[in-house]
């Protein structure tokens, strides 16, 4: 049965054009941007006598609803003036219908019959995996009426290739790193940051060699506007738990996000507070390692449509699947202890009614195992037992503080500003399984860094340009100590950037697209070892254009082609032989994407289409141990992403990626490399899925991900072949009134999954996924 879709939205947040797109799939001739200050409300309605009821038009100042194909007519069943809660306009919209509402979640509610009432749809239900440009989510049930409202006051970058995950179910996805099997080319690493694209997130190098380089990762974590540090995703992992949804935004991110996203982008969005009171509490147990989990949200109002909070904790507790041999360790190799906890604040004061303030602080920590690395040569044991090697665990902090405030100007012209610290701790104690003297270390990083962001967004309604103009500037102090392991020093970096970006509409469907940023990076470094010393001052300035077209064959049907540039900074490093301090140029990439995006059957299927070409200069590797500029090298590949709600219960989902690198020109010493494909680049991504829900609260579904081998270091003879595995994952949920009831299984087929692998005079070595495990978890709600 189709769903007819219906969008209510605040007038100040400007032009509706392209909510709900992905991949250049503008929808609507006003552009590629939305952003505003209101909130933006999503209607599924059924057909039948509740969804009769509903259609009716509301005069108001400053919200209206209207149809994907045309305005409803002004038939109002409850006039409404002034400023209203989300909640309080729809109740009073629904004044003399026989309906009533009820909270189901972050500005959503489920419609209900008066005196009768419908089964409660449960708060944060799982396994909804609404994709961006998916148009039609199923909830069971075709008398069911929900209302999905989503705040679009962050910015929306339409025309790159991107995939939005929502209402993930936080057992099976409980980590970003678990997100990656639902992303077109983009694959898994232990102890670092996903590759995209065949682009290492972490960069050129991880671990010892990034602390006295300062090398920077190539893909960008940003969670509610601030970006993460360097290590601060793995070595002290956020979670899942009440998040809004994750972006991952494929290809150069130069002109919006600027730093370390020449690989793409990972913009994270908590939950925001609610003006409804409702909470959540979550405990679940994991068979692999004995984990046990928790979590528990508390969200409402403080000051009736004025004041809200939101308070969120969450956490894991148990042991690796590496099994550690040996009883000498000076500390539990196999520990894992994670925690986060997390308030927000929003604030729209009557007096001030274009006016509001978003206060956010968080505490994560992590003690123990995050290198997840097991010994050859048989590393399906799971086993760390060669006494040749070491390993880490990491006892790491990070505290979070923001301020977010936003003004609407006018109708049109909303500016934002955000202030945000950020304390970070990190931690590390090496050692082998013997505890021997020569095999210990500690290692400090201590970090304090600050962001500061304005924007202006211009979105008139029916406007022919909208766009976003900014100003950015970032700075960071950083102090690396190491009493045994040799590396000490400060570290300083200061990024000021200028950015642009926007649509302007020509004729027809035809729109352009063009923006730039003007981006000036300095770092200051000093880092001693015990075998040379570090000491770096330069900077960079760097003009990163992005220019393209969009078409609009219909409201739903879109193509884009795109021309952007990305870069990635220089350093200094030591020569790990001998000693002798060097620099390394930086790294830039122009890429050339053709996106298309349709949406058919009553828009229950949607496809997102992205072919791209880069072509690379100055690519950063390390070979040899030596931090090498590669003088030329390309990458080309297919993305196809499509989704279709078969019934209102059953939903299909699947990707896939093609991929294809090739460094074309090596520099002298390192002619070996020519000719070989990037570091962590598998040929082919497959991903496909479904989810089937049913009125009676039962629902389950499964995911089935393919990874093509790829080689996880171009040096010769020292990289072992990664990749090449075949993933099964199920769940299976209950969901009653006040609680929800779930089962999982992750790695049916106990593949093992090799990350990254080589070998060395000590061994070989590998970073390895998570073999089969099973788990439950009962989640109560209110």
């Amino acid at each position: 049965m189709v769903i007819r879709r219906f969008l209510a939205r605040s007038v100040m947040a400007g032009s509706l054009g392209l909510l709900g797109t992905s991949a250049g799939a503008g929808l609507g001739p006003s552009g590629a941007w939305a952003q505003g200050a209101g909130a933006l409300h999503t209607f599924h309605i059924a057909p039948g006598p509740l969804s009769e009821a509903l259609l009716t038009f509301s005069q108001q100042s400053h919200s209206q609803i209207t149809s994907d194909s045309a305005s409803l007519d002004h038939q109002a069943s409850a006039g409404l003036t002034g400023r209203f809660a989300p909640a309080e306009a729809l109740q009073k919209l629904l004044t003399g219908t026989g309906l009533t509402y009820r909270p189901v979640g972050d500005n959503a509610f489920e419609l209900v019959a008066k005196p009768a009432a419908h089964p409660a749809l449960p708060a944060q239900t799982p396994a909804l995996h609404e994709a961006e440009g998916s148009s039609t989510p199923s909830y069971g049930g075709t008398e069911r009426i929900v209302v999905v409202g989503q705040s679009i006051d962050r910015l929306k970058n339409t025309n790159s290739a991107v995939t939005v995950l929502r209402h993930l179910d936080t057992d099976e996805y409980r980590s970003l790193y678990d997100v990656t099997n639902r992303v077109p080319n983009m694959v898994g690493n232990a102890a670092g940051l996903p590759s995209i694209r065949g682009m290492s997130g972490e960069g050129a190098a991880g671990g010892i060699f990034t602390l006295m380089s300062g090398s920077r990762p190539r893909t960008a974590v940003i969670i509610d506007g601030l970006p993460e540090t360097f290590g601060g995703q793995r070595y002290t992992d956020t979670g899942m738990w009440d998040f809004d949804e994750v972006q991952v935004l494929r290809g150069p991110q130069a002109t919006t996000q600027g730093r370390n996203a020449i690989g793409g982008a990972i913009t994270m969005n908590t939950k925001d507070p609610t003006w409804d009171w409702h909470g959540a509490a979550h405990t679940g147990y994991e068979s692999q390692g004995n984990k046990g989990s928790f979590g528990a949200t508390l969200s409402g109002p403080l000051v009736k449509d004025q004041l809200a909070i939101r308070l969120s904790g969450s956490g894991v507790y148990g042991n690796s699947y590496i099994h550690y041999a040996g009883k000498n360790w000076p500390y539990n190799p196999g520990e894992i202890n994670q925690s986060t906890f997390r308030g927000k604040m929003l604030w729209t004061p009557k007096a001030l009614p274009r006016f509001k303030m978003e206060l956010t602080g968080s505490h994560r920590e992590q003690n123990g195992e995050y290198l997840y690395q097991a010994t050859g040569p048989d590393f399906s044991k799971y086993r760390f037992d060669n006494t040749n090697m070491n390993t880490r665990i990491s006892n790491s902090s990070i505290n979070t503080l923001s301020d977010k405030f936003s003004y609407q100007i006018s109708d049109a012209l909303t500016a934002s500003l955000l202030y945000g610290h950020v304390w970070y701790d990190a931690n590390f104690n090496q050692s082998n399984q013997l505890g021997s003297a020569n095999s210990r270390g500690r290692l400090n990083l201590n970090e304090n860094n600050n962001t500061v962001e304005q924007r202006f967004v211009y979105s008139p309604k029916n406007g022919w340009i909208n766009g976003v103009l900014g100003l950015y500037y970032f700075n960071r102090d950083q102090q690396i100590t190491s009493p045994d392991m040799g590396v000490n020093g400060p570290d300083h970096e200061q990024t000021y950037a200028l950015y642009m970006d926007g649509t302007a509409h020509l004729i027809g469907g035809l729109s352009l697209i063009a923006g730039a940023r003007v981006e000036r990076e300095e770092q200051k470094r000093n880092v001693k070892m015990n075998w040379g010393s570090v000491s770096f001052d330069g900077g960079t300035t760097m003009f990163l254009p992005k220019g393209g077209l969009l078409y609009n064959f219909s409201p739903h049907d879109s193509m884009s082609f795109t021309v952007r540039r990305g870069y990635n900074p220089g350093g200094g490093a030591i020569d790990w032989d001998r000693g002798f301090y060097y620099q390394y140029k930086q790294e830039t990439v122009t890429t050339y994407e053709l996106s298309g995006h349709t949406e058919q059957f009553g828009r229950r299927f949607s496809l997102n289409g992205n072919l791209f070409y880069n072509t690379y200069h100055n690519y950063q590797d390390l070979l040899n141990y030596t931090f090498v500029n590669i003088p030329q090298g390309r990458s080309m590949g297919l993305e196809l992403e499509a989704q279709y709600h078969v019934t209102q219960g059953l939903n299909l989902y699947g990707g896939i990626g093609l991929l294809d690198t090739k460094i074309q020109k090596a520099p002298t010493d390192y002619a070996y490399a020519q000719g070989s494909k990037f570091s962590n680049a598998p040929s082919t991504t497959f991903t496909v899925g479904f989810d089937q829900k049913f009125r009676s609260g039962l629902s389950f579904g499964g995911t089935v991900n393919r990874v093509g081998s790829y080689t996880s270091q171009v040096e010769n003879g020292t990289g072992i072949t990664a990749g090449n595995y075949i993933t099964f994952n199920m769940h299976a949920a209950y969901a009653a009134k006040y609680y929800t009831l779930r089962f999982y299984a992750k790695n049916l087929s106990n593949e093992l999954m090799i990350y990254n692998a080589r070998s060395s005079w000590a061994g070989s070595y590998a970073q390895v996924g998570q073999p089969r495990a099973f788990g439950m978890s009962l989640e109560a709600h209110f």
